[in-house]
């Protein structure tokens, strides 16, 4: 489970500038876990 701080820095990136052409993306804040395919709690 991400940290409040790791969410709102995404947040902050994606409100910024320098996101202006990430659109229609699932950004996953999970350490990774869906890149490998394991699934905490599973």
């Amino acid at each position: 489970m991400p940290d409040p701080e790791e969410v709102a820095s995404a947040v902050v990136y994606l409100a910024s500038d320098a996101a202006g052409f990430i659109n229609g993306h699932i950004l996953n804040i999970d350490g990774g876990f869906m890149a490998t395919g394991v699934l905490p709690g599973r």
